[in-house]
């Protein structure tokens, strides 16, 4: 059987360790925010990709590129 995490959380000067449903939630919540963080760093990345493309295509150089980036 796998170890299970230990989850506390400080509320003021009360340490309180989750369980059940609150721990269940904190974990998907803490992977939400995983997922989203994933998604938005990917947009970004494209982003970067398709402004590289568009200087490109105007003639700029890699040294002109990455200074405006």
């Amino acid at each position: 059987m796998p170890k299970s995490e230990t989850i506390k959380i400080q509320d003021g000067d009360k340490v309180i360790e989750l369980t059940g449903a609150d721990k269940e939630a904190f974990l998907a919540d803490r992977k939400a925010t995983a997922d989203a963080q994933a998604i938005f760093k990917a947009e970004q990345e494209t982003q970067k990709e398709l402004k590289k493309s568009a200087y490109t295509k105007l003639g700029l150089t890699t040294e002109e590129i990455n200074a405006i980036l």
